[in-house]
């Protein structure tokens, strides 16, 4: 039986029946879509409140400056501000070292006593002398070469002062990091 049909008609047969599936499937899963590209649409969009004809929500100025109520927090109130936190200009704002002794945790003044530890670590199991802390120092003023011209230098010479084994006068502490 199936020797009785040609190529063409087999072929023609299945473009016409996949053709049938298709509409089906248009029609039942993108009806809307079809129907508006036909122009029966079938809804209208929403006005947007920069078109003519929309209403606006307009607040009696009178009925809430009556209850003593400003137009902008009439519903909920003004916001807080979380405990702890104020509000303060751009000029007041600074970032500092602290004042009671502790340096930053991270940055050149970190870095630099660091590498003092360390230093002072040769120092002690070497039994170093003034001159070897001067000779180890002039590889840290090389490796950090700004130092001498930081806000916080007196901060690293307090430090070198607490931990050093020998004294230092205060013309070598003035003149340590130039």
């Amino acid at each position: 039986m199936l020797q009785q049909f040609t190529w063409g008609q087999f072929l023609l047969a299945s473009f016409m029946l996949s053709f049938l599936w298709y509409c089906f499937v248009i029609l039942v899963f993108y009806r809307k879509e079809v129907f508006g590209l036909l122009g029966n649409g079938g809804s209208e969009p929403l006005p947007h409140r920069w078109e003519k004809g929309v209403e606006h929500l307009d607040y009696d100025s009178d009925a809430v400056s009556g209850k003593g109520l400003d137009v902008q927090d009439s519903l909920l109130g003004k916001s807080a501000i979380p405990d702890g936190m104020s509000v303060i200009g751009m000029g007041q704002l600074s970032f500092s070292g602290s004042s009671d002794g502790r340096y930053g945790q991270v940055g050149l003044v970190a870095d630099v006593i660091q590498e003092l530890k360390l230093i002072f670590g040769k120092l002690e199991s070497e039994a170093g002398s003034k001159l070897d802390f001067f000779r180890f120092l002039e590889k840290v003023k090389e490796d950090y070469g700004k130092i001498g011209a930081h806000p916080n230098v007196s901060a690293i010479n307090e430090f070198i002062v607490s931990h050093v084994p020998f004294h230092l006068s205060a013309e070598e502490l003035e003149n340590l990091w130039y």
